[in-house]
């Protein structure tokens, strides 16, 4: 198994670190960044390394979760920084490659493990965002880690852990919220699936009370700062009225464009505490004043979150489509079939764990119906999909060949 995973980590690292090379050598700058909010995380980064603590473009100090930046700021202060930062992604994608190995070997068999790890390692979307230097790479490598502290009680009905083991989940837990607000709800969701899936309730209720306490306790010291410096207790954010005015204000069409919202006339010299209060206001107004629109959208995001094509105009060469296309429609079709035929298997709980790997996909489809679509808030989801596209490979291919020994 270890040299399984080292395999994999290195087909993962050299597609990574391929790509990114030769994006690099095509860019303009190395010091070039494309995106918005990669702008903004390294903007963050190197004022926490200034020394003048956390803060974006407008001053807010409580727009973004701490970790991601905080990691930044290393790389902030040395020449070629956003190179190294963007080799850190390579590595941190190639690990979760090997972390899906590890789970798909303790979920089903090596076999599996190997196909779903290869299929990670290989996913095109997976690889060009490696080389951005957003949140996606690095949440979804917490995510499997979350999962893998799990993965027994989900299986076995069983959560007989001791108080030690609920204190890891916390721990990590609390990990993928300081990467990403959002996860909270993902959280506490898969949470609760552990609860439904144990046969011994109180003691489940125990342990994810244990959980959620590690959680809390851990947030209190971001709170108390965004009291110190915001102005506001603040658990999470500042951001989410913002983003949830993107996805449905009187200007939403599904896709996200903050330029012109977060400059709005009736939001300047706001101090961000009441800034995040006008868009939630705001957003809930337009969302009573027409549900339908909000519905409608609803269907528009979902398309752009799951669309196999990229939604990016500059990315939408034949060549393009015609990888992702071929890459991406069979993962899904195989997930799919995969997710039918695993719950329909009453030994060993294949309905809980297919529940259990869809929970990303069916949480982050539900979060995107209001908020924005696109391509890269699927990300997470991704790897469990491809765990049952390579479960269900493996069974078609075991099936296979027991009717050729048959015939033989």
């Amino acid at each position: 198994m270890l040299t399984v995973c080292w395999l994999v980590f290195l087909l993962a690292l050299a597609l990574r670190a391929g790509w990114g090379i030769w994006r690099i050598a095509h860019a303009p700058d190395l010091m070039t960044l494309e995106f918005p909010d990669e702008q903004q995380y390294w903007r963050m980064a190197s004022s926490l390394a200034q020394g003048e603590g956390l803060r974006d473009e407008f001053g807010f100090r409580a727009t973004r979760m701490p970790l991601y930046p905080g990691m930044l700021s290393f790389f902030t202060q040395v020449p070629s920084g956003i190179l190294l930062a963007k080799m850190m992604h390579w590595i941190i994608g190639a690990g979760a490659a090997v972390l899906v190995v590890r789970l798909g070997g303790k979920l089903f068999s090596s076999t599996v493990g190997l196909v779903a790890g290869v299929l990670v390692a290989c996913d095109p979307f997976l690889i060009f965002f490696s080389s951005l230097l957003l949140t996606e790479t690095l949440f979804f490598f917490v995510l499997i880690a979350l999962y893998l502290t799990q993965h027994a009680w989900v299986t076995s009905e069983r959560v007989d852990a001791k108080w030690h083991h609920w204190l890891g989940v916390g721990a990590v837990s609390a990990v993928c919220v300081y990467v990403r607000e959002s996860s909270l709800g993902l959280v506490v969701l898969l949470l609760l699936w552990l609860v439904v899936c144990a046969k011994s309730r109180w003691r489940s209720i125990g342990g994810v009370a244990i959980v959620m306490l590690v959680l809390i306790v851990s947030l209190i010291p971001w709170a108390a700062r965004n009291s110190r410096v915001a102005g506001e207790w603040c658990w999470l954010t500042h951001r989410a009225g913002i983003s949830l005015y993107d996805g449905v204000g009187p200007q939403a069409d599904g896709s996200g464009d903050l330029g012109d919202v977060q400059m709005m006339p009736e939001v300047r010299g706001l101090d961000e505490a009441a800034w995040n209060r006008w868009f939630m206001a705001a957003s809930w107004d337009a969302m009573r004043q027409d549900p339908a629109r909000i519905v409608r959208l609803a269907g528009v995001k979902w398309l752009r979150l799951w669309n196999p094509l990229p939604n990016v105009e500059t990315y939408q060469s034949p060549a393009v489509r015609t990888v992702s296309a071929v890459w991406t429609i069979p993962i899904y079709g195989l997930a799919l079939v995969g997710a039918f035929r695993l719950s329909r298997i009453r030994v060993g709980g294949g309905w809980r764990l297919t529940v259990w790997l869809l929970i990303p996909a069916i949480y982050i489809s539900g979060v995107h119906s209001l908020f924005v679509g696109s391509v890269r808030y699927r990300l997470p989801a991704m790897p469990f999909l491809e765990l049952l596209a390579a479960w269900m490979l493996v069974t078609m291919w075991e099936r296979r060949k027991k009717s050729r020994n048959a015939l033989s």
